[in-house]
């Protein structure tokens, strides 16, 4: 059966490969490239997508740069990019980042699977660790590179992936979707 998210997050699918072919990431105007794929239950991982767009909003990255799935509901498209990428449904929320510059070296970093991002995901239980969180780390290295300079992502708590490439991922994405 088909649900409002499953073509919300098949737009977006679209409009995300679209946006990828009209724009060049490389070109070093913005340093990363973000997917989120997230769970609805998950709220935490929804507040953080909210602060890496403000980010990327204020530093003017386009669409291409940062894209969320799944905010209301695990859509095929989720599945899908999940299946392209090697990870499945118990991987969430996470968030796949790679420099714009090298969109093959991705790093998947596990966001909190909570309401919040305070008390059970926080291991102080008191809403003073967003410091220790790696995708507060990821959120920081973004802030302080300049235009034009490589994202460094060594030492970054996640899990390096083999083969994909963001600027692929919708692509392939879609074939499996469709099938």
């Amino acid at each position: 059966m088909s649900h409002h998210y499953d073509e919300h997050d098949h737009d977006k699918l679209l409009r995300w490969r679209d946006d990828l072919r009209a724009n060049s990431i490389v070109d070093g105007e913005f340093p990363a490239m973000a997917l989120f794929l997230v769970k609805p239950q998950a709220a935490g991982s929804h507040e953080i997508f909210r602060r890496f767009r403000t980010e990327f909003e204020q530093r003017d990255a386009s669409f291409a740069h940062l894209v969320v799935f799944g905010m209301h509901g695990v859509s095929s498209t989720v599945r899908g990019l999940l299946e392209q990428i090697g990870l499945t449904e118990s991987d969430l929320p996470v968030m796949l980042l790679a420099p714009a510059a090298e969109p093959a070296s991705v790093i998947a970093v596990q966001l909190p699977a909570g309401e919040s991002l305070e008390g059970g995901d926080d291991p102080n239980g008191d809403g003073t660790c967003d410091y220790l969180a790696p995708w507060q780390d990821v959120l920081d290295r973004i802030r302080i590179t300049k235009r034009g300079r490589p994202l460094r992502l060594m030492g970054v708590q996640g899990r390096k992936l083999d083969g994909p490439d963001l600027r692929d991922l919708p692509a392939a994405a879609l074939e499996t979707v469709a099938a």
